[in-house]
C-alpha cells in the first residue's frame, strides 16, 4: 500500500533547472571559465559539497566554487521573489489528487532549507500543499546517499516500502534504490540511458499522471517493480 510519495524538488515540482543551465554558465563565464556542456547534468541532484567538488574537479582547484554557488543561490532567490518561479505541469493537481486520496506528501531535496522555504513562500501552488519537508542541510550525507529519503519517510511515519519517491536525476534514483523505495522517473533535462538500467521502477511523461500510477498500485499493493 502506497501510503507516502517523497518528492524531489528541482526539476520535478519546480522548472529551476532550466532556469539554472542558463544562469550557472554566464556566471562562470563573468568569472572567465567556460563551463563543458554536460557539467550542469552532471551537478543535479547532489548537495552543496559535491557540487562543489565536481565544479573544482572539472574547471581546475582554484575555481571559486563557493562564491559562483552563492551568486546561483541569490539569482534564482530574486526569480522567485518576483514571482518568475516556474512550476511544472501538472504539480498543482498532483499535489491536490495526492491529498484527496489520503496520501501523505513530502519534499527531499538537496536544497538549503532557507532557499526551500523563499520558494514555497512565493510558489501559490505548493503552499499548505506538502506534510514534511527534508533539505539538504538536514543531513549529513546529501544524494545519492540514501539520508534524504529515509529521514523524509521517517518524517511522515512511514517504512520506505510504503512510499514512492519521485525523482528526475541519476543522483537522486541512487539514493532511492540506497533507501530501498520504488522510484518513479519523470524526466527534465537528462533522458534516461544505461546508467539508469536498475534505478528506475516507474516512468512518467509528467507529474499529471502520478495519482493514476497511485491508484493502479494500491489496487494492487502486492504488485511492485
Amino acid at each position: 500500500m502506497i501510503r507516502g510519495v517523497l518528492f524531489d524538488m528541482d526539476g520535478l515540482l519546480l522548472d529551476t533547472e532550466r532556469l539554472g543551465a542558463r544562469i550557472l554558465p554566464r556566471l562562470c563565464r563573468e568569472r572567465g571559465y567556460e563551463v563543458p556542456p554536460d557539467l550542469y547534468g552532471r551537478m543535479l541532484g547532489r548537495g552543496y559539497a559535491e557540487d562543489c567538488q565536481l565544479m573544482r574537479e572539472t574547471l581546475g582547484a582554484e575555481f571559486p566554487s563557493e562564491a559562483v554557488l552563492e551568486d546561483f543561490r541569490v539569482t534564482l532567490q530574486s526569480v522567485a521573489r518576483n514571482g518568475g518561479m516556474p512550476v511544472k505541469k501538472g504539480m498543482a493537481a498532483c499535489l491536490a489528487g495526492l491529498k484527496e486520496r489520503g496520501v501523505l506528501r513530502a519534499l527531499a531535496t538537496s536544497t538549503r532549507r532557507a532557499t526551500v522555504e523563499l520558494y514555497i513562500r512565493h510558489t501559490p501552488e505548493m503552499q499548505n500543499a506538502l506534510d514534511s519537508l527534508t533539505c539538504g542541510d538536514d543531513v549529513e550525507r546529501g544524494k545519492p546517499a540514501p539520508d534524504i529519503y529515509l529521514l523524509a519517510a521517517r518524517r511522515l511515519g512511514l517504512s520506505p516500502e510504503e512510499c514512492l519517491g519521485v525523482e528526475d536525476s541519476l543522483s537522486g534514483l541512487k539514493s532511492l534504490k540506497a533507501a530501498g523505495i520504488a522510484a518513479v522517473m519523470i524526466p527534465d533535462l537528462v533522458e534516461p540511458d544505461e546508467r539508469f538500467e536498475g534505478l528506475v521502477s516507474y516512468r512518467l511523461n509528467h507529474l499529471g499522471q502520478l495519482c493514476g500510477l497511485v491508484d493502479r498500485l494500491n489496487l494492487a499493493p502486492g504488485v511492485r517493480a
